[in-house]
């Protein structure tokens, strides 16, 4: 027991005096408060909206799929077919979103948001390539629940991890604003 105590006093001992112990701003923790109240009720809106939208969706093709009068998704000797219009339907809508969402965070590329920016468009590269390869499987092995349920995951993935970092450029700017607000006074 005290062998441990040790080892942990010897490793806060080493960053001694390193520590930021200066007391925040005259009204800190209400504006911290008033900035987090703000994100909670302006995070996911976007998201919140998708979900019953992309769901309703996959119902509408679950009873589609079920009561279409050539049986499935194959059709006489075809031995692969195009994604079903709703499914279709269901991808424009998102792609949308994402395209304007992924607008936003390109247009906030600055010296300070560079390797965000660069970092979330190469995210979003490989969840484009991971979606491309859901889409081939659907269409070589027929559209299934699994593969539309990864499909819509996917794109609402790219939906929510654009608003984050959205929300992450933002923290940056307010950030720098409130540095040069406090370097200046």
């Amino acid at each position: 027991m005290k062998n441990e105590e040790q080892d942990l006093n010897d490793l806060f001992a080493h960053f001694d005096g390193q520590w930021d112990t200066a007391e925040p701003v005259m009204g800190h923790e209400d504006r911290f408060l008033d900035r987090l109240e703000g994100k909670r009720k302006k995070k996911g809106l976007l998201f919140r909206l998708a979900m019953p939208t992309a769901a309703a969706i996959l119902i509408m093709f679950g009873l589609w799929t079920m009561f279409r009068p050539d049986g499935g998704a194959f059709n006489g000797n075809q031995t692969a077919v195009k994604l079903s219009p709703k499914v279709q339907e269901t991808q424009t809508y998102f792609t949308g979103i994402i395209q304007k969402e992924l607008a936003k965070v390109e247009k906030e590329d600055s010296p300070e948001t560079k390797m965000l920016v660069k970092s979330a468009l190469l995210r979003m590269d490989a969840l484009e390539k991971d979606y491309e390869k859901l889409t081939k499987e659907a269409l070589s092995k027929g559209e299934n629940k699994q593969i539309i349920h990864a499909m819509i995951t996917n794109l609402q993935t790219r939906i929510s991890f654009l608003e984050d970092v959205l929300t992450k450029i933002e923290n940056i700017k307010k950030l720098k604003e409130n540095y040069h607000e406090n370097t200046q006074t």
